[in-house]
């Protein structure tokens, strides 16, 4: 019996993958719009009912694959035990606008995909700036957590979202240093003592 719902996890994890591949590689090629749940099907050499095992939608698996390229980003450039610290802040900011960059200066059918993964990318920032301030004791701060992560998350969000489209605009690592200024001298002045260095 285990072995066998082994082999079933095995076989659905295989489908799923084989599936975000082939929807990555059609994306790349016709753009999110042309490309239908059928195309993807025949792609990753599995029938409908496969891919509607495991997503409603196509939108639902372009949601699914933004966030989890995201989530591996701040992973990679992030140690598990960080938090709301100016180091730590600085590199969060610092993958938001290189993946912004990337999207929006490397991709070449980007239109349609902008509100979805806008919306992924803003809710994934502002989850993980929820998790760090709940790590801070509730006493110190002088605003609910969850609003300072809301309006941190929009912030470094839209900022990263207009430098992103500029052609002429600061590099890379000057943006970081602006916007770790501007969120330091507002959330940062919500706790005692100030941002924390590290």
């Amino acid at each position: 019996m285990a072995t066998a719902e082994k082999q079933t996890d095995r076989r659905a994890k295989r489908s799923v993958r084989l599936i975000k591949q082939a929807f990555r590689e059609l994306v790349e090629e016709k753009g999110f719009e042309a490309v239908t749940v059928q195309d993807i099907a025949d792609r990753a050499d599995v029938n409908r009912g496969t891919f509607y095992a495991h997503f409603p939608d196509k939108y639902a698996l372009l949601d699914l694959i933004i966030r989890e390229k995201f989530r591996q980003l701040l992973e990679r450039h992030l140690t598990a035990d960080a938090g709301w610290t100016r180091k730590d802040l600085a590199s969060a900011i610092r993958v938001v606008l290189s993946h912004f960059a990337d999207v929006y200066r490397n991709c070449t059918h980007r239109e349609s995909l902008n509100p979805m993964f806008e919306q992924a990318v803003q809710q994934e920032l502002t989850a993980v700036f929820r998790h760090w301030l709940r790590k801070t004791p509730v006493a110190q701060w002088s605003v609910p957590a969850d609003v300072i992560a809301s309006m941190c998350g929009w912030a470094i969000f839209g900022v990263a979202n207009e430098w992103s489209k500029q052609r002429k605009a600061p590099s890379l690592e000057e943006m970081t240093e602006y916007v770790l200024r501007v969120v330091e001298q507002g959330a940062g002045r919500l706790t005692p003592g100030g941002l924390p260095e590290a």
